[in-house]
């Protein structure tokens, strides 16, 4: 093929443009710029429409910790129940239609997390709902530990004196909500 340009002579292609020809203009700088654009508003709406269940989520928190220290913001309060374990739980009565529930549990996650929400439900001697009380923090922690989080693998330890029906009382149960 040596001397292939020789062969083509006359019949030389090149590029010519007219004046009716535009020479096409490059995009790629629009492409970027929407690309870009894009992307932001898809991380936009992951952050707006998973971001709270993201910023739960034990495997991702310690570096959405990391990166919310860099931008000086925080993150919500890390909240899970199923974190929680009682441990530990004593009915008895004191006086007529006085009892005291002691009641003790632990926070098994990674993270500080606020009081949980006690479900207290009192049973029949057929098993049936007698009563049922939702106790919040403020039932059962007082001065500076109202308003602070459960550390990990704080013990929190509950007595409450309640007032019960006339009912004999077959059982009661106790759940974290």
């Amino acid at each position: 093929m040596p001397g292939t340009q020789e062969n083509l002579g006359e019949h030389e292609f090149t590029a010519q443009t007219f004046a009716w020809q535009k020479v096409p203009k490059s995009n790629s700088k629009k492409y970027l710029w929407g690309s870009l654009l894009g992307f932001i508003l898809l991380i936009a709406q992951v952050n707006y429409f998973l971001g709270y269940s993201i910023t739960q989520n034990p495997h991702l928190r310690p570096a959405l910790v990391t990166i919310t220290k860099l931008l000086k913001r925080s993150l919500p309060p890390y909240k899970n129940t199923a974190d929680f374990t009682v441990i530990g739980s004593h009915f008895s009565a004191i006086q007529n239609n006085q009892h005291q529930v002691q009641i003790s549990f632990i926070n098994h996650a990674e993270f500080p997390q606020p009081a949980p929400l006690l479900l207290l439900t009192l049973r029949n001697l057929q098993g049936g709902v007698l009563a049922q009380r939702i106790f919040d923090k403020t039932t059962y922690r007082q001065g500076a530990a109202l308003n602070s989080l459960i550390a990990p693998n704080e013990f929190v330890n509950i007595n409450l004196l309640i007032n019960t029906p006339n009912h004999s009382i077959g059982g009661y149960s106790i759940e974290l909500k």
